[in-house]
């Protein structure tokens, strides 16, 4: 079995999450054991030192011959449809992830992988974003655009969706971070546009224009610790990240102080202080402030 086909394999069994499968992956490393070998070790080995949940232990166990057509299957059909798959392990993961404290263990692109090549942004805010803070991310996100900078979007949280929105309304690439899988997001044929109102302009998702990345399995739904998880996913791989409107002691806020902590790279838009104290605790902890009535350079450090 390749290791391609193993790690999709490994993506269909149950309760294997991040963590599970990052150390099973190392402890095959160590090893230095083929798939098929792994398969063969004995039930106490798996269990103790690979840390395979009970359930997934029972599902190589009794239903191998069908994970194995399956995980054929999907290769194939991923293959077809320019689909990619990376491990923690391989050379093209993005280096600004090991920065996270829970990286993933594997993930999924879909569509136009030299996107992640070009300077890329990020727009953060918390989900109770104002009126008046979705006008300044369009504001600031003109000045991206207009200097060639790919934004980092999603399509379930109200300032993303506005970003995803600007891009689209300007013909400009984008690359969209998913909180689900990647067939749960597409649906199986990998076609459908996530967001509703993106069908304005595209009935269709175009991965010839933009790129889709996933940390999660493949059909896994939405649940709440996913937006979360989706956040830091993009304030960690993204060039330019900047908080636009935080709720003080908020999310946003506590992944602001982290992303600083390890990395040192945020930018806070500081203009309306007095009316965000969230963002004044972003630049207390080292923030970099910017206003949108400067140099339009200052506002991503070119």
């Amino acid at each position: 079995m390749s290791d391609r086909r193993w790690l999709l394999l490994l993506s269909l069994l149950p309760d294997v999450g991040r963590q599970t499968l990052r150390h099973l992956l190392e402890r095959q490393q160590v090893w230095r054991l083929t798939p098929d070998e792994v398969l063969h070790l004995p039930a106490e080995t798996l269990q103790r030192e690979y840390h395979l949940p009970p359930r997934a232990f029972h599902a190589l166990r009794e239903n191998l011959p069908a994970l194995r057509g399956e995980a054929e299957r999907l290769e194939a059909y991923l293959t077809r449809c320019g689909v990619r798959w990376l491990s923690f392990q391989d050379a093209a993961y993005p280096h600004r992830l090991e920065y996270m404290p829970d990286p993933p263990a594997l993930l999924f692109l879909y569509g136009n992988y030299e996107l992640l090549n070009q300077p890329t942004f990020a727009l953060l805010a918390s989900h109770t974003i104002s009126a008046e803070g979705l006008a300044e991310l369009e504001q600031v996100a003109q000045s991206f655009f207009s200097n060639g900078w790919v934004p980092m979007v999603s399509a379930t949280q109200p300032a993303y969706q506005r970003l995803l929105l600007c891009a689209l309304r300007a013909s400009h690439p984008y690359i969209l971070v998913l909180d689900r899988g990647l067939l749960r997001a597409f649906g199986e044929d990998l076609r459908k546009e996530p967001l509703r109102q993106a069908r304005i302009w595209q009935a269709e998702f175009d991965p010839s224009r933009a790129l889709a990345i996933s940390p999660f399995r493949l059909r896994d739904g939405w649940i709440a610790s996913n937006s979360r998880y989706r956040d830091a996913l993009i304030a960690y791989l993204t060039d330019a990240p900047v908080v636009i409107e935080a709720r003080p002691d908020g999310y946003i806020v506590q992944l602001g102080r982290e992303l600083l902590q390890r990395n040192g790279t945020l930018s806070v838009l500081a203009h309306r202080l007095a009316q965000l104290p969230g963002n004044h605790q972003l630049i207390e902890a080292g923030g970099k402030p910017i206003a949108l009535d400067r140099d339009e350079a200052s506002l991503f450090g070119l």
